[in-house]
């Protein structure tokens, strides 16, 4: 007997330790008499989350090659949540942001996505940069069933996985078949040559570019597929196969310091192409790099121009950069930051106080042609994970002014 008190006196302790770490939710039940009074139901909140703050995780690449992305991205998500918080946080919470450096591997992205959800105890996983280290934890995070807002890819497995993943870029497949559709009813093309990343990135851009000459029943304008790999520095071969065709235009499907060097190739070569390239090197950076060779370049764009006056959004984002981060230029990197942070936070709010993984995920799917951030027409539901499905085309002009990109559409989507 003294044994099954004292086992009982253990079970009631744990209980009551339960029930203390529970949150309150009010509930009402019957008195016997027809009347109902208020009693306390307990809703246990998700890990992460106390009455005053809120743990998120991310993990991207700031060191290594990719680190010029990985940096002001991630400032720019910090910068965004910093402003939140003086502003008194989300529902009486402050964020508090832990990010982890991958450098842009995949093994690593998996070991530091276990850290942060099984030792950190984060409660959502916002801005994840990099295309290996999101598919490298992606069965991870399905299977703990945590938030996942906003990848830094356009690979579209993440469209796909639904549940808890909500991915904000457009998707490379629908990114290849944008250029593509561009490239004949806005430049007459007859004739096109894609230089491609040998990655996931690379490849379904590609996918995207055939899938939409195909629906056309114009295969034949595509001449030649030209795959690089990501480590490559020598691009003369890939620029003399292109060359070959004298192409109309010519797509360019890859990162940051393949496409400067593949631009500054087909100059010397004397190659005359319209060349396009993806949302991916939308920034100064690339003119840097390239110089007049990227001049008349076309790149799509999914977010305003930062450096238009009139837009208020990019101002706010400018400006708060700036005050956290004096020394950095704010660039379309440190955007994309912005932006995840701008999307978490807006789920926050649609959740209300009590916070569990399950109605985070069914707050998000309530966005409906979301359009008060700087990304523009984001909708969710339990079957739609597209992220933005617009963009619009901006010109590359390295001279004697600067380097700049100039828009030259509005926002559009494929010709049907």
């Amino acid at each position: 007997m003294k044994k099954f008190l004292s086992v009982l006196l253990v079970i009631m302790l744990i209980s009551t330790c339960l029930v203390g770490c529970a949150k309150k939710e009010p509930a009402t039940t019957g008195d016997g008499n027809g009347e109902k009074e208020e009693v306390e139901v307990k809703k246990e909140l998700a890990q992460g989350i106390t009455d005053d703050t809120i743990k998120i995780g991310t993990i991207g690449p700031t060191s290594g090659p990719i680190a010029m992305v990985g940096i002001p991205m991630l400032h720019g998500m910090q910068a965004y949540i910093n402003m939140v918080n003086e502003q008194g946080g989300v529902n009486g919470r402050k964020i508090e942001l832990i990010a982890k450096d991958d450098e842009f591997k995949a093994d690593l992205a998996l070991q530091k996505a276990e850290e942060l959800v099984e030792q950190e105890k984060v409660f959502s996983i916002v801005g994840q940069l990099g295309t290996p280290g999101c598919l490298g934890t992606l069965d991870y995070f399905k299977e703990v069933g945590i938030p996942c807002v906003y990848q830094g890819t356009g690979v579209s497995a993440f469209s796909k996985a639904l549940g808890n993943y909500f991915p904000v870029q457009p998707n490379y497949t629908f990114e290849g078949s944008l250029l593509t559709s561009y490239a004949i009813d806005k430049l007459g093309a007859d004739s096109i040559v894609v230089i491609y990343g040998n990655d996931d990135a690379g490849k379904e851009g590609l996918e995207g570019v055939k899938g939409y000459l195909e629906k056309l029943g114009k295969k034949d304008i595509l001449k030649e597929e030209i795959a690089f790999n990501i480590q490559d520095v020598d691009f003369s071969a890939h620029v003399q196969k292109a060359k070959v065709h004298n192409p109309k235009v010519t797509i360019i499907l890859g990162y940051q310091k393949a496409v400067p060097g593949i631009l500054l190739e087909a100059k010397k070569q004397g190659l005359e192409s319209q060349f396009m390239t993806s949302y991916i090197n939308a920034d100064i950076t690339m003119l840097d790099l390239a110089k007049e060779a990227a001049n008349g370049v076309l790149v799509t764009a999914w977010v305003p121009d930062i450096t238009d006056p009139s837009n208020d959004a990019a101002k706010l984002f400018i400006d708060t950069s700036l005050k956290y981060y004096p020394d950095e230029t704010p660039n379309a990197f440190g955007v994309a930051g912005w932006v995840a942070g701008q999307v978490f936070v807006e789920g926050l709010k649609r959740a209300g106080d009590d916070l569990t993984w399950e109605d985070y995920i069914k707050a998000m799917e309530t966005f409906d042609n979301w359009d008060e951030g700087i990304a523009k027409g984001i909708t969710y539901t339990p079957e739609r994970r597209n992220g933005v499905e617009k963009m619009y085309f901006m010109k590359a002009i390295y001279d004697e002014k600067g380097p700049r990109y100039e828009a030259v559409t509005d926002f559009m989507g494929i010709a049907e």
